[in-house]
């Protein structure tokens, strides 16, 4: 005997609120006019177009993209670059970096930092080698930028930032690299362990996907188990759209 079986999402109906709410709070914050007319980033020269180097200038080209695409402009924005990486000198000893120097090791990916004169976006040089990760880092960083620095929050919160990235068309990105971005001092850093997991991002990714009435094949640039849990949430909602 054959039956239909009812769509499940991936995620738990207490995760599926706390979502729905953030994402709904960003609509209202950009407005809907904005929020309908965003268009997902794909990593393909549509958005990018760019032979990668793994240059400095990659991350310089890839910020002032990313600024247009986020619709950031008027912003005294300065790049800077730092390695988390062991150094080995000629001797054959190891020099440490900060990310060890309290007794652990905590690489970072990216770090927003904001000043009384200027904001500062910092990029771990192992960034450069991989384009993905590389725009996962920065988007992420400038959400950080319309959050914190447009004053739409007064304490950071990095799984709206997320979010916030993501509604602005970068959840490829996100979740394709799943960086974790902790608080530390002055600024917000990231590294590779990621907050969150692939359900949510997928699930997110679909909500505005479904929102938007988008016709992109997400499949084609997502991995194995982000598509599984991407297609997952689209049926369930549209399965129970109201």
């Amino acid at each position: 005997m054959f039956w239909n079986k009812n769509k499940k999402l991936p995620i738990t109906e207490e995760d599926k609120i706390w979502v729905d709410e953030d994402l709904n709070w960003l609509r209202a914050e950009f407005g809907e006019e904005h929020f309908m007319e965003i268009r997902t980033v794909t990593p393909t020269k549509d958005f990018y177009e760019r032979t990668f180097d793994g240059t400095e200038k990659d991350a310089e080209f890839i910020l002032e993209r990313t600024k247009e695409l986020m619709g950031i402009g008027g912003l005294n924005l300065k790049l800077d670059f730092f390695s988390d990486s062991p150094i080995e000198m000629d001797d054959g000893t190891i020099l440490t970096t900060p990310a060890d120097i309290s007794g652990s090791w905590k690489s970072a990916s990216g770090i927003y930092q904001q000043f009384e004169n200027d904001t500062t976006i910092s990029i771990e040089r192992k960034q450069l080698k991989n384009p993905i990760s590389l725009i996962a880092t920065i988007s992420h960083e400038l959400a950080h930028q319309i959050l914190l620095g447009e004053n739409r929050v007064e304490e950071n919160d990095e799984f709206l930032t997320d979010f916030t990235a993501i509604t602005y068309g970068f959840g490829i990105f996100i979740g394709n690299s799943r960086f974790q971005f902790i608080s530390q001092g002055l600024g917000w850093q990231s590294s590779s362990q990621g907050y969150l997991p692939e359900q949510i991002i997928a699930y997110a990714m679909a909500w505005l996907s479904k929102e938007r009435n988008e016709k992109i094949d997400y499949g084609q640039f997502l991995n194995k188990s982000l598509k599984k849990y991407f297609e997952q949430s689209l049926d369930w909602l549209i399965e129970n759209e109201k």
